[in-house]
């Protein structure tokens, strides 16, 4: 069999159905004397999976840049070619890519809301559903392809909603060792409330341009710490130590906030170099702009996602073509994932949902683990309320470990639960919010120093010395 002959006609055969197309839409040019038309040249590669043509851009037939990238086009030449998948990289050049195999079923209708429920939390570690495509679920790696993301679309489009999704699905498999996340929300109202509660929370939720600003140095210095202990044990993969890090993953819902502020540099930079040392990034604007996003945060951020925009350059400023402006409902969203471009129904978050907060850990209140309760404990009954590494490291030998005890200190410290020493030498402190976690109920007296008890322990009345209130000021015996 000569399987040469038989690559060039199917090759020949492909480039008719591209070719023919063209004339029915019209495109091709006429020739003035020879009759018929100017027909496009193109060199055809043909490798196992796909067919390749490659446009000679000196001999388009007449057909303007911009036609070749026109998706209704896109879609007339799969339906010639059988359902074959068909697009357009538009490079240096313009490369007409086949899929050789005819196209799989797909749903006739994306439907218009898909809700976030357990059974579309996907298994495997770091991985989220982002919503349902024709040809089924899309998925994304956070922890690896996907760890980079860039996101934008008109208020009320989806974004949001869509970051609430990432964060939830995280947070209902994977606890605080496995996974933390860090948000930036200026505009103080999509992440109130349940999300301030997360047990995932590397650090309080920034609700201002400083705080986002604090916060987004304090990741650079987390990943540059990963990056010291990683060094130190000759691992260049976070996920091949001894003890892994947690995925840290960073979400700042508005990134027009700090366009012209040093800390777009460092979101940069997180974005650059944050993969090896388990620090993922997703950047999300309802302002795409080349101010906002410049070509220096794309090249950074190569997972783009866009829900509807209001112009064909917003849709430029984040997918680096048009098609986001033609979207025309909330959570519909277009990317170029897999290798090929992709309009889906991304999932909708309902805060409301039980099974939702079941499954995602969202507790009335922060919940402490028996272990980080009985620190606390012996913090403040044995140590005035100070929370002494080495102290608690002998005491607690063989139930948790000193690095532990460290790694819970620096969280609850950046959590407001402890306070921050003054000076080198000083100790962290236990607050009045951390040791309310300790207990089931707290009934303050006037005085403010009166804690009721029910999982802690404490009889009715007794006072809690060493403890320092949320304003700073200490109470119990010295008070």
């Amino acid at each position: 069999m000569d399987y040469e002959a038989l690559a060039q006609r199917e090759v020949v055969g492909y480039w008719r159905a591209i070719t023919n197309t063209l004339g029915q839409r019209g495109l091709l040019k006429r020739r003035p004397q020879q009759g018929g038309y100017i027909v496009p040249q193109a060199l055809g590669v043909l490798d196992r999976e796909r067919c390749y043509f490659i446009l000679d851009m000196l001999r388009l037939g007449g057909v303007a840049r911009e036609r070749w990238l026109d998706r209704d086009l896109w879609r007339q030449w799969r339906a010639a070619l059988s359902g074959r998948r068909v697009v357009v990289a538009d490079g240096y050049g313009l490369v007409i890519v086949v899929g050789r195999q005819p196209g799989l079923p797909t749903a006739k209708r994306l439907p218009s809301v898909i809700p976030l429920t357990a059974e579309r939390i996907p298994d495997k570690p770091y991985t989220v559903t982002l919503g349902n495509a024709k040809r089924g679920p899309v998925f994304l790696d956070i922890a690896g392809a996907h760890r980079a993301i860039l996101t934008g679309g008109t208020s009320g489009a989806g974004k949001t909603n869509f970051m609430q999704s990432i964060i939830l699905q995280l947070c209902a498999k994977h606890g605080p060792a496995e996974f933390q996340v860090c948000i930036v929300d200026t505009k103080q109202v999509d992440f109130a409330g349940a999300f301030d509660r997360l047990p995932n929370l590397f650090a309080p939720i920034a609700h201002t341009v400083d705080d986002g600003a604090r916060l987004i140095e304090t990741i650079e210095q987390e990943r540059r710490r990963r990056q010291a202990v990683m060094a130190g044990a000759g691992v260049a993969d976070w996920q091949r130590l001894d003890e892994p890090f947690s995925l840290l993953l960073l979400v700042v819902d508005e990134a027009a906030d700090f366009a012209r502020d040093l800390a777009m540099e460092t979101l940069v930079e997180v974005a650059r170099k944050g993969r090896a040392f388990g620090v993922s990034i997703v950047l999300g604007t309802q302002l795409p702009s080349a101010r906002v996003i410049n070509p220096q945060v794309r090249a950074n951020l190569p997972t783009a996602i866009a829900f509807q925009c209001r112009t064909h350059l917003e849709s430029q400023a984040i997918l680096g073509t048009g098609g986001a402006e033609a979207l025309d409902r909330p959570g519909l969203a277009l990317a170029f994932l897999d290798g090929r471009w992709q309009t889906m129904q991304t999932l909708r978050v309902d805060l409301q949902s039980s099974e939702l907060a079941e499954r995602t850990a969202i507790p009335a209140t922060p919940v402490l683990e028996e272990i980080e309760w009985a620190l606390v404990r012996y913090a403040v009954e044995k140590l005035d309320g100070c929370f002494i590494i080495n102290r608690l490291a002998e005491q607690f030998a063989g139930k948790v470990s000193r690095r532990q005890i460290v790694k819970l200190g620096q969280q609850w410290e950046r959590r407001g639960w402890l306070t921050a020493p003054e000076h080198a030498t000083d100790p962290r402190r236990v607050t009045q919010e951390l040791w309310d976690l300790c207990q089931g109920t707290v009934q303050e007296t006037p005085g403010g120093n009166t804690v009721t008890g029910e999982t802690g322990g404490n009889r009715e009345g007794e006072t809690v010395t060493g403890v320092v209130p949320r304003r700073g000021v200490a109470i119990g015996k010295d008070t």
